[in-house]
């Protein structure tokens, strides 16, 4: 398999390659669905971006504008944020924050898609000059240590060499995220005890003209 990797914006008949990947990103009952990515590209469709190579696709990251506040006491479920996944009634175009409705890289993807479909969103906050980028992260293996750590002793815990403990976390960080809080009950998911971290990148060019000028520019 090509390692090249090659982003473009998705259509709708990608979706069946889409969910094979959903199917291998995700345990059962956190994936997306076909009903789903058909709302989401007719709702925002430069927000939903593919990552191929001469083979297939082998991911898929999806943003969603909304307005978004990290300071409130209550910070919404990713069902009440993004519709239940669907973005029809939550996606904002007059909003001032992208918000990180999923992200799934297949297993057998090579040269850094990941990094590539979040540099993908970082431009897109850019060039709808938004003010920050947010997402809710799994704490996917918070269940090992729920026992004996809070979830956010679990967040700060790294490493003798400095990484945090959770790979997620630790991908995250690497590309200029920072940890807000944790936001309990957030999804169903055993792995992370339903909880998941807020993070945020703030636009660095956010308010200056000619954003698209900006977005083109920026690297990770």
């Amino acid at each position: 398999m090509s390692s090249r990797i090659k982003l473009r914006q998705a259509r709708m008949e990608d979706i069946p390659d889409i969910l094979v990947v959903e199917e291998e990103s995700w345990p059962e009952g956190l994936r997306a669905t076909e009903e789903m990515f058909c709302a989401r590209i007719e709702t925002f469709p430069e927000g939903v971006i593919v990552a191929e190579n001469t083979d297939r696709i082998v991911g898929v990251v999806v943003g969603e504008i909304v307005n978004y506040d990290i300071n409130e006491s209550y910070l919404p479920s990713w069902a009440e944020i993004t519709d239940n996944g669907y973005i029809r009634r939550s996606h904002n175009p007059t909003g001032d924050t992208l918000y990180g409705v999923d992200l799934s890289v297949s297993p057998l993807a090579s040269g850094g898609a990941s990094k590539l479909l979040m540099l993908a969103m970082g431009k897109l906050v850019i060039r709808f000059n938004l003010k920050q980028g947010i997402l809710g992260a799994r704490m996917s293996r918070y269940c090992k240590y729920a026992d004996r750590m809070t979830p956010w002793e679990y967040l700060m815990a790294r490493t003798r060499s400095g990484r945090y403990i959770d790979p997620e976390i630790w991908f995250y960080s690497k590309l200029g995220l920072q940890i807000v809080r944790v936001i309990p009950n957030y999804i169903e998911d055993p792995e992370s005890c339903n909880n998941a971290v807020l993070l945020v990148w703030k636009n660095p060019f956010y308010g200056r003209p000619f954003p698209k000028l900006w977005s083109w520019l920026f690297r990770i």
